[in-house]
């Protein structure tokens, strides 16, 4: 056995297995590529998250009970992943700078198979505004960048509360633009540019797209994005219910647990100065930080645009609605949905098997260009 395999807290032949089961589903008018679990287990978690989740509740009760710290959210043992590469992925770091004004890290991965005029990804990673960095993403960079051939940057934006709104959204509208124009040095392609982004990431690729007026984006893609920061008991745009999520009884306690730690956040004022991220500097409905209210033409202007998102998960009700919203206006949108998952599972690469899969998504949407 390769010592790759051995790393791998799974039998990697689930990835097919997800990949078999997938089926298309019309819902509102929305076609939606739905990834069941490797069962094919309908209306509940998958068994292997599961496992997981059940863990954690163990891990943090006694951090809960101690209250919330930032040193918490940016500190999780909890998440540990697995190189899964089979090839060599060399990796650089360099440091560019943003708007004449200062500079951030980038990290750059490009394997063997990467030919001169590949495509680029620049990826935006999520957490909150507050956490995550290279050491969370690493592997699933690498893997990436081995199974599209593709260059693949990734970002180490400024984080909240040191660096409140616009900071992060400078940063990272500032890389697509560096990378842009340095494309021919990367050896890559600048016409072929994708921006992706897992959760605040995905609010940050929105936040591009709206910034991208002279149309040098050619598909973006969120997983499990914000769409939405807004209060969901005053916004009218749609509706969120616990209702939205089918789920057995005996997963409903846990899989709730998973939706409420997203939704607890969204129903403190977010226009307080309190807010992380926001720190009262400008409103939860700016469409730079709620792509949802957006105007028709802002969102008409978007490239073709992928939406993944968690069946388990606060914000898939806001996604979805983007998605339909999308589709109204004419924009190439897809929808892709992974059953008995909850929010962050792209984290846990190795351990959680459609974190691979969705790697292996994100290559073949990287080939497309």
């Amino acid at each position: 056995m390769r010592e790759y395999e051995k790393k791998c807290l799974y039998d990697r032949t689930l990835v097919s297995a997800i990949q078999e089961k997938q089926f298309m589903k019309e819902e509102d008018g929305v076609d939606i590529l739905m990834k069941p679990t490797p069962e094919g287990e309908p209306a509940r978690l998958d068994r292997r998250l599961r496992e997981v989740i059940i863990a954690k509740r163990r891990l943090f009760a006694g951090r809960a009970a101690a209250g919330w710290t930032l040193s918490g959210e940016r500190y999780r043992p909890d998440k540990v992943t697995y190189d899964l590469t089979e090839t060599s992925v060399r990796c650089t770091e360099r440091l560019i700078p943003i708007e004449n004004d200062h500079q951030i890290a980038i990290y750059l991965f490009c394997s063997d198979k990467a030919q001169p005029g590949c495509p680029i990804l620049v990826y935006l990673h999520g957490g909150g505004f507050t956490a995550g960095d290279i050491g969370l993403f690493y592997c699933q960079m690498k893997y990436i960048a081995e199974q599209s051939g593709a260059i693949v940057v990734f970002p180490e934006y400024r984080l909240a509360p040191e660096c409140p709104f616009p900071g992060p959204l400078t940063d990272a509208w500032g890389t697509v633009q560096w990378v842009y124009d340095h494309a021919d040095e990367l050896g890559g392609d600048r016409e072929k540019l994708m921006v992706a982004g897992d959760s605040a990431g995905g609010s940050l690729t929105n936040g591009c797209a709206l910034s991208d007026e002279k149309g040098i984006l050619r598909k973006i893609m969120g997983i499990y994005p914000g769409w939405d920061m807004s209060d969901y008991r005053t916004q009218t745009r749609y509706r969120w219910s616990y209702d939205c999520y089918e789920v057995v009884s005996e997963d409903r306690d846990l899989a709730y647990n998973r939706i409420d730690r997203i939704k607890s956040s969204m129903e403190k004022d977010q226009s307080s100065s309190q807010n992380l991220y926001l720190q009262g500097k400008t409103s939860p409905c700016n469409p730079l930080v709620s792509a949802v209210y957006a105007s028709d033409d802002q969102l008409r202007r978007f490239p073709e645009t992928v939406i993944v998102a968690a069946e388990y998960d606060y914000l898939r009700v806001g996604s979805d609605y983007a998605a339909k919203r999308l589709k109204s206006l004419g924009v190439p949108v897809r929808s892709i949905r992974y059953c008995g998952c909850d929010h962050g599972f792209l984290d846990m690469i190795g351990t959680i098997v459609q974190s691979e899969e969705l790697c292996l998504v994100i290559a073949q949407e990287l080939k497309e260009l």
